[in-house]
């Protein structure tokens, strides 16, 4: 099913107006007769957008994931079932007749990452998973249907090859959401297919207000009490710091970002780059970018909900013309002996690309 994968891409929304309104729980309201919803919102979360290369990041580009569609001939315009998505040009695949409701399920099989990176594999499954399921999510409200994830063994305790770890039901909606042009910028479209690992930067400041735009679109309180992605658990789990080193206006030192306030406050003052470089395993995009963003959490919903976070500082770092990479690699205790902070999961460097 389906010659081509890539499907057309929209003028609208922006990708802020899609991250507004999924803080607001409400989706957009759809474009009229929109053919390519759904093989937009596959390519959104699983799709090849250069080469084998997915619009999701990959710890050693090992691709645990599966994705399925469940049809029950309500929202998608499917013959009931359950299909089975190939990515790279291999569009829908039906493999059962059953389906229980309509949406997306999402499995791993963890072998796939674990085989490379041993017991470490299983957290990045779990980070992996959070940025399929935040670009899932854009998509979904970004066409005007509603969402809802239920979680289930992102754990892995089935003791199988191929693990379900999230159900995502979609339905139609009681209302929308307006959305408005917040400021000029890129569509989300455009942004999901530019998204890549940005590992070199050039010799050159970041601004702060790029750095706080960054911060603000990907984990803060644009509405209150909700940050622009789904809400996994009872609250949110997961912190944001800032290690500056050529920021303009900002000291060299450790920031901690305020979600509910919108701004990063300062920790201490001090040279962190090449210290946290060593951590990092030597890996040069940690001393090279001007600033790295420090997200930390604990447990296995921590280690899903960072994820989310971590797409959206990709997706917001294009939106300012910057790059970024998620670092997963690295020696926890040493990262958190620098910074004095606890339960680190990612360092994300950002910068302009050389």
């Amino acid at each position: 099913m389906w010659v081509k994968e890539k499907p057309s891409f929209r003028p609208r929304p922006l990708l802020r107006e899609a991250l507004w309104c999924l803080a607001n729980g409400q989706p957009l309201r759809p474009g009229e007769g929109d053919g390519d919803a759904l093989r937009r919102m596959l390519f959104h979360v699983q799709g090849c957008r250069e080469g084998r290369f997915r619009t999701v990041p990959s710890a050693g580009a090992t691709y645990p994931l599966e994705v399925y569609v469940s049809s029950r001939g309500e929202v998608f315009r499917l013959e009931r079932g359950l299909y089975r998505y190939v990515p790279c040009g291999g569009g829908l695949s039906r493999v059962g007749g059953d389906a229980g409701f309509e949406g997306f399920v999402l499995t791993a099989f963890p072998g796939r990452t674990t085989t490379y990176y041993g017991e470490r594999g299983y957290r990045y499954v779990r980070m992996e998973l959070g940025h399929a399921l935040q670009n899932l999510f854009l998509s979904i409200y970004s066409h005007g249907l509603a969402g809802s994830v239920e979680l289930v063994d992102y754990e892995f305790r089935a003791g199988s090859a191929e693990y379900v770890l999230a159900r995502v039901a979609v339905s139609r909606p009681a209302g929308y959401c307006a959305g408005f042009a917040l400021e000029k910028g890129l569509p989300l479209d455009d942004v999901v297919a530019a998204r890549r690992s940005v590992r070199n930067y050039a010799r050159a400041s970041l601004g702060l207000e790029a750095l706080d735009s960054i911060m603000k679109w990907s984990m803060g309180e644009v509405v209150e009490g909700a940050r622009p992605y789904p809400k996994l658990g009872g609250g949110y789990a997961v912190e944001g710091y800032v290690v500056a080193t050529s920021v303009k206006g900002v000291e060299k030192g450790l920031y901690r970002f305020n979600s509910s306030e919108l701004e990063l406050e300062l920790v201490r003052v001090g040279e962190f780059a090449e210290k946290l470089w060593r951590a990092a395993l030597m890996q040069g995009s940690v001393r090279k970018a001007p600033a790295v963003v420090v997200l930390t959490g604990r447990g296995p919903l921590a280690e899903v909900e960072v994820g989310a976070v971590g797409q959206n500082i990709y997706l917001n770092a294009v939106h300012e013309g910057l790059g970024t990479v998620a670092i997963g690699a690295f020696e926890d205790e040493e990262v958190s002996s620098i910074l004095e902070v606890e339960d680190p999961l990612y360092l994300m460097p950002v910068g302009k690309p050389a």
